[in-house]
């Protein structure tokens, strides 16, 4: 049991300290970056379906259109 803790003392010496440099403000910042790049992707995603579903309607509306013109002459009658 000795051996294992004077070989992780060893390593952990060993480690430059570069890896724990991070200031707390560099971390929240990438984790905002992530939130960002994520909700981002979720926006856009968002974006075309709703633009997909415009183009619907809007092809449906002109598919519709001449029987919407006859049904009110036909009304108008």
């Amino acid at each position: 049991m000795q051996d294992l803790e004077q070989r992780l003392r060893k390593g952990l010496q060993a480690e430059p300290e570069q890896n724990f440099e991070r200031s707390d403000e560099q971390l929240i910042q990438r984790a905002v970056t992530t939130v960002s790049v994520e909700q981002g992707g979720k926006d856009f995603i968002s974006l075309g379906l709703a633009s997909i579903w415009v183009v619907f309607a809007s092809i449906f509306m002109n598919l519709l259109k001449p029987v919407f013109k006859t049904m009110a002459k036909n009304r108008s009658k």
